[in-house]
């Protein structure tokens, strides 16, 4: 077994090797991104087709929409995080908020 064995890169404060820098999204992508979704876009987002969408709204499977005027909208943010949540039903969705 070699004795000279090179240490690892956090072993040495000479070592060329650098931790990589944090990942940054520009303000010009956060920009691009919508706060709030059509019932399509939001089905898209789930990957479930506009009907199903109307579905699961209507049987209380998603998170409450948000009514702008007339439009009925979703907001991208609670997607996410209902999505990373597991896909709760709504009622257990109000309740963890």
């Amino acid at each position: 077994m070699p004795t000279d064995a090179s240490p690892l890169p956090n072993e040495s404060a000479s070592s060329p090797w650098k931790a990589p820098e944090p990942l940054t999204v520009p303000a010009r992508a956060l920009a691009s991104v919508p706060l709030l979704v059509t019932a399509k876009a939001a089905a898209a987002m789930c990957s479930k087709s506009l009907r199903t969408w109307r579905s699961w709204d209507a049987a209380g499977w998603i998170p409450q929409p948000v009514r702008v005027g007339r439009s009925v909208l979703w907001r991208t943010d609670e997607l996410r995080d209902w999505i990373a949540a597991g896909c709760p039903r709504r009622e257990e969705w109000e309740a963890r908020k």
